[in-house]
């Protein structure tokens, strides 16, 4: 048995989307047979959509990519905890629209999400989510 990483960087989610959309393409089994995949930051949001089968090639990472293209990015270069929060609820939305209903099933046990615990700056792991909701939280 083997275990995936998807490490987090956020400015690094297109070329991990694109990652995962070889992997699917060209050796799906790759993604079914691994026992584990983790992932932290924007790896977890590829790794979810991993798991859930999502086109995030064609389908949901192009309607993020198009949603930050509509927002003027350049309006809020001075601004940045508004921008982090505009891209934060643009991302809620396309993981909303993308996942299917029972994403936190899917996932559940197998995605592996590496989390930082703030009172003691301890890495943590979540592998159980109780709704879609839980999973995209």
């Amino acid at each position: 048995p083997y275990s995936i990483l998807f490490r987090g960087c956020s400015f690094l989610i297109v070329y991990e989307a694109g990652v995962l959309s070889a992997m699917q393409e060209l050796s799906p089994d790759i993604l079914k047979c691994a026992s584990r995949i983790y992932g932290s930051s924007s790896g977890s949001i590829i790794g979810t959509a991993g798991l859930c089968e999502c086109d995030i090639g064609k389908g949901c990472a192009f309607l993020f990519i198009l949603s930050l293209k509509r927002l003027n990015i350049w309006a809020f270069r001075s601004c940045r905890r508004l921008f982090k929060l505009i891209i934060l609820k643009t991302l809620r939305n396309v993981l909303e629209r993308c996942l299917p209903p029972n994403a936190h099933e899917l996932v559940s046990g197998k995605l592996h999400i590496v989390l930082t615990r703030v009172h003691d700056w301890r890495a943590v792991t979540v592998s159980e989510f109780a709704s879609k909701e839980d999973l995209i939280q």
